[in-house]
């Protein structure tokens, strides 16, 4: 392959990333831009004119819709949904507005204080000025700053260049929470406003602001709100759990050597990476469908290549009888409210033996994994 031919097919990489990262706009031809307004079709005094139908009707446009963004301006991305990732939230896919609700849950006391908590939190991370707040009722925020994202400028030598526009947005946040005075039920409402779209920090032209901004960010907020909730629930849970639950040597079903816990499939998956970390193991790739864990044993974590041609250097030594290196393959199942581990070196089973070794370690590693 010549050097000329290398060239083309490098540009060509680079014309297709450029591409790439302005996967949000509009592509393709605009001459619709160009169609003038021809006005209202007029039929001849001696031509009876049929009554359209009223889908083929097309209705006049808004000065607001007039005024808005078109051509390259106009996103191409779906609109943004709000996610009901917390326990007991649930979304009104049939309103426009920004809102989530939430019923009680299991293991929530008070509901309203603890989506209230969330909220505050996530405001926290903002930096914004909290201007106005009544709690459990209502926060307003004062304008603050989010960075959206970045490209490069267009034009062939921006294609050698480092140099990027950046956009982000300057909002404020209308935070409205209404909870039932039995408080086991709350709906949180967000409404942006005071709304201007940057470029390199630099206000745009209200044509050249996302349509669909005031929704993106919006929905943003929510979802964060609700995505601590979440991980908040399942860490509580998973550490509730925890303190009843002891690892045991037996069987499986299939007669092969298996630490025991007395806990739920979901709750063994969500504690074995700290008990794997603790013992010595290295997660090099799960599936979670299938139960398994594919390890390695690592301790003191993995080495670098450089370490690893450092023959001089001795490796930390694990507490357990294997090499390091050793990949060892760990199943997790579940039965009748009890899961079984086992685990399996050169696809085949440990030995009852090698997992009374290993058993210490494990029992400790999986007692401290709560720290």
């Amino acid at each position: 392959m010549t050097f000329n031919k290398l060239g083309i097919i490098g540009l060509a990489v680079v014309l297709v990333s450029g591409c790439a990262a302005q996967r949000e706009l509009a592509e393709g031809g605009f001459d619709y831009l160009e169609v003038e307004d021809r006005g209202q079709l007029t039929f001849p005094d001696d031509l009876e004119a049929r009554q359209q139908r009223a889908q083929f009707q097309i209705p006049p446009l808004s000065d607001q819709q007039r005024g808005g963004s078109l051509g390259e301006a106009v996103s191409v991305r779906s609109p943004a949904q709000v996610l009901s990732l917390a326990p007991g939230s649930r979304v009104d896919e049939a309103t426009r507005e920004s809102r989530i609700a939430f019923d009680a849950v299991e293991g929530i006391s008070d509901l309203p204080s603890w989506v209230w908590d969330a909220v505050e939190e996530v405001v926290a991370e903002t930096g914004a000025q909290i201007i106005e707040r009544d709690s459990e009722r209502l926060i307003v925020t004062a304008p603050y700053r989010i960075e959206q994202y970045s490209q490069r400028r267009g034009g062939f030598f921006s294609l050698f260049s480092r140099e990027r526009i950046r956009f982000s947005s300057e909002q404020a946040l209308r935070i409205e929470m209404q909870a039932a005075s039995h408080r086991r039920s709350a709906a949180l409402d967000v409404t942006a406003t005071d709304i201007r779209w940057l470029r390199n920090g630099q206000a745009v032209s209200r044509e050249n602001v996302p349509v669909m901004l005031q929704r993106d960010l919006e929905v943003g907020f929510l979802n964060q709100v609700s995505q601590r909730l979440a991980r908040s629930y399942e860490g509580e849970r998973l550490q509730a759990a925890q303190l009843g639950i002891d690892l045991r040597r037996g069987e499986n079903a299939d007669a092969n050597a298996a630490f025991i816990i007395d806990s739920s499939f979901t709750v063994a998956w969500a504690l074995m990476p700290g008990v794997f970390e603790r013992a010595g193991f290295a997660i090099d790739d799960l599936n979670q469908s299938e139960g398994t864990y594919y390890t390695s044993y690592e301790p003191g974590g993995k080495r670098s290549i450089f370490r690893r041609l450092a023959f001089w250097s001795r490796a930390q030594e694990g507490d357990l009888p294997l090499d390091r290196g050793t990949e060892v393959v760990f199943t997790v199942d579940e039965r009748d409210g009890v899961t079984y581990i086992v685990a399996q070196i050169d696809d085949e089973p440990v030995s009852a033996e090698q997992l009374d070794a290993w058993f210490p370690v494990f029992a400790r590693a999986f007692r401290d994994s709560d720290d």
